[in-house]
């Protein structure tokens, strides 16, 4: 490298002797501005392919900003030159002077760059650093070890900018579709969703349930729930499902341990009244499951009257269970412990008003049934409370129209209330039809024959008592009888007895019995032509 001529001023401080303690040869070179100039725009331009090439670019810490109104820090002036050494207002390499520190630059490596400017030539046409004109102020030097901000000379090549959708910083890299991010390419193998419930899904779909009701939908389907139930409450009584499942869970759980209920018949109780699960345990139901045990209610027959009338739970203790209670107590003149089987039978009779049952006790009583005979019909049936008055009247007028006076019909009503259940064009009046032209056919009287038995209407015309009849036809031979109808009576007790007893009474086997009415019933025989004097009552 070919160094440039010395200006006649700085000729006699070159061939001034070498301070002691200095690296490098005996004759020392500064280098000038130019050099260092085109020194630092090398450097910079190494180091800028340097960092395109391998490193990411570094965070700059943001350098700490001088306070408002404070004087920037001035730098010492160099000393003055030696007489005739300088001349004033022109530029001057600083000399260290004996027994100082030497200048920084050297102690940060001067020689290493000195060589490293042998070594490499700078490029042609790098610009040439201006001079500061005398009495401006000096640049800040930050402190020493802070990060310095590297500025590219005018004309050195830019930092190229990435395109759009190029990779950034490692780390910060944008997702691409199909990839996983960073952190899981580095072996972290990322958590799948949960799938989603497939029975839940079917019966969100069929019956518009919430997905936030989850766990109470899948709770009560393994209770025992179905599609049906769940589409009727989410309909009447979507407040269930917004119960917290914990407390869901201490319900159900209280009515099994409690009352007894299996999860099948929880299921039927909570599909017929979903309210119960809104009740609080021991402050509304407690009180209910008191009063059951004090009607006579055994443990064992609660599960029943909730199965049957859920709704019970919802009535007050003291403004209708108890009144109510006390009315049929004193109504029907029922013994101590008959109330408990009455409300066993039918619990749904604890929802009638006291007008309501004051109303279907003043009817029998008008029959001709005895206060004592209504409350055993009661007991014995007590649907008889919920029936209409009408529908039942009804009834008694049909027994009158066969020929039925009313002391018999209060008879059959008291032995028999539900004929007051059963429809007169399907049961009563073709059993009434049979009864007359082939049980009575021998010339009884068909009035007394269905007073001595007046369930007689309770049974099935076709399985029971046709197959009955003709059987006991047929075996007449064996028993030495006639085989005349006409001359035969048929005793009414051998409808209600058993199969066994039946055949016994006949003379013959339960299997002849059996083969005689499979082939009644399986068309082989044909069954009793209806005699032609029924034809008028035909309706």
């Amino acid at each position: 490298m070919v160094a440039a001529p010395l200006p006649p001023t700085l000729a006699p401080a070159m061939d001034r002797a070498r301070p002691a303690g200095l690296p490098g040869s005996q004759q020392l070179r500064i280098p000038t501005p130019q050099d260092l100039e085109r020194m630092r725009a090398f450097r910079q331009q190494q180091q800028q392919r340097h960092r395109q090439a391998h490193a990411p670019p570094q965070r700059v810490t943001p350098q700490p900003q001088p306070q408002q109104g404070a004087a920037p820090p001035q730098q010492t002036q160099p000393p003055p030159p030696a007489p005739g050494a300088a001349v004033p207002g022109q530029w001057q390499p600083q000399r260290q002077q004996a027994g100082t520190a030497p200048p920084q630059r050297l102690q940060q490596g001067a020689a290493p760059q000195r060589q490293q400017l042998q070594r490499q030539q700078a490029p042609p046409g790098a610009p040439q650093r201006q001079q500061a004109p005398p009495g401006a102020p000096q640049r800040q030097q930050a402190p020493p070890g802070a990060p310095q901000r590297q500025q590219a000379p005018p004309g050195a090549p830019q930092r190229q900018q990435a395109p759009p959708g190029a990779l950034q910083r490692q780390g910060f890299a944008p997702q691409r579709q199909g990839f996983a991010p960073p952190q899981q390419q580095q072996g972290r193998r990322p958590a799948r969703p949960a799938p989603k419930d497939d029975l839940f899904s079917r019966l969100a779909d069929e019956c518009g349930l919430e997905d936030a009701w989850r766990p109470q939908v899948l709770l009560l389907y393994e209770l025992g729930l179905r599609t049906s139930d769940f589409d009727r409450l989410a309909e009447s009584r979507p407040e269930i499902f917004q119960m917290g499942i914990v407390t869901m869970r201490r319900k159900l759980k209280f009515l099994q341990d409690t009352i007894g209920l299996s999860n099948a018949q929880l299921a039927k109780v909570i599909s017929k009244f979903p309210r119960i699960l809104e009740y609080r345990s021991e402050r509304t139901l407690r009180p209910r499951l008191d009063f059951l045990a004090r009607c006579g209610v055994s443990q064992d027959d609660l599960a029943k009257v909730f199965v049957k009338a859920p709704m019970v739970l919802e009535l007050s203790v003291k403004d209708t269970l108890e009144p109510r209670a006390a009315f049929l107590r004193k109504t029907l003149r029922l013994p101590a412990d008959s109330l408990g089987k009455l409300i066993v039978r039918h619990p749904q009779a604890l929802t009638c008003t006291e007008d309501m049952m004051a109303q279907r006790v003043e009817f029998l009583l008008q029959q001709g049934l005895s206060q004592e005979e209504v409350g055993r019909a009661v007991l014995a049936h007590p649907q008889v409370l919920h029936y209409k008055i009408d529908s039942m009247r009804e009834r008694v007028d049909y027994l009158h129209t066969v020929g039925l006076t009313q002391a018999q019909v209060a008879a059959c009503a008291h032995r028999f209330p539900q004929l007051f259940s059963l429809d007169i064009a399907a049961n009563l009046d073709p059993k009434w039809h049979y009864l007359t032209d082939y049980i009575c056919a021998s010339g009884a009287d068909c009035v007394d024959t269905l007073c001595s038995y007046p369930g007689y209407f309770s049974l099935s015309l076709t399985n029971r008592v046709v197959p009955r009849h003709r059987f006991y036809l047929h075996t007449a031979p064996k028993r030495g009888a006639s085989p005349d109808p006409a001359q035969l009576v048929f005793p009414m007790n051998a409808l209600k007895c058993s199969d066994a007893q039946f055949v016994k009474l006949c003379g013959a086997s339960l299997e002849e019995y059996e083969q005689f009415r499979e082939v009644l019933l399986g068309g082989t025989q044909p069954p009793p032509s209806v005699h032609p004097s029924a034809t008028q009552h035909e309706h």
